[in-house]
């Protein structure tokens, strides 16, 4: 967050340091956006391209690629125990927003959408757990999921000059979600037992997201 605050700055002393051209009428705009929960384990962007129309109505086509990884090493007090546990999850979506203005005063704009969005994600995770006697137990699941969904949009933008905009907006979305899972427990480096399901249903969800447009 602290680095997003000093590009922001940046961006403010760069475009208020040059005249701008009164007569420019953007028609289109690269979006770069992250996600309240951006960190370094767990990289979350957005990047879209938007179509603006003369009554400043926008339509979005976005990219959002999604990784997450956590790993911890565990100890067992009193115990020759060490436990291990690894989580990792990727996913890519795709989608498209209309977006339309509900208040404009001087820089400061009011906007709300709807949109489409259709993804794969798919998740690894890992708990193993070693001792002093050579016992080593573990047991992987793998789960690869295919989503489409429906999302609402409330949004604001400052329009720090006439080419670059910052923009936060809410984003609400309903998905329903196709996923096969597979679960494996080893003892001692063989496979113990191997199931395999599958799954569905819906699922609903809320993020922010922190963005910057280049107009042109």
């Amino acid at each position: 967050m602290k680095s997003l605050l000093v590009v922001l700055i940046i961006l403010v002393t760069y475009s208020t340091s040059f005249s701008q051209d009164s007569s420019f009428v953007p028609k289109y705009a690269l979006s770069f956006g992250i996600t309240d929960n951006f960190t370094l384990s767990s990289f979350n962007m957005d990047i879209a391209v938007k179509k603006i129309f003369d009554n400043s109505d926008q339509l979005r086509l976005f990219i959002s690629p999604r990784i997450s990884t956590l790993t911890q090493d565990v100890t067992i007090e009193g115990d020759e125990r060490t436990s291990k546990l690894e989580n990792q999850s990727y996913s890519i979506g795709i989608g498209a927003d209309y977006l339309w203005t509900i208040i404009n005063h001087d820089d400061i704009s009011l906007f709300g959408g709807t949109g489409l969005i259709v993804s794969y994600q798919r998740s690894y995770s890992k708990n193993s757990m070693s001792s002093s006697d050579t016992t080593n137990n573990a047991t992987e699941k793998i789960n690869p999921t295919i989503s489409s969904g429906i999302r609402g949009i409330l949004g604001v933008e400052w329009k720090v000059s006439r080419k670059i905009g910052i923009h936060c907006e809410y984003l609400v979305t309903g998905n329903y979600f196709w996923g096969k899972s597979e679960m494996k427990i080893f003892q001692n480096g063989v496979i113990d037992i191997n199931s395999k399901s599958i799954s569905s249903g819906i699922t609903l969800s809320s993020n922010v997201l922190f963005g910057l447009s280049i107009y042109f």
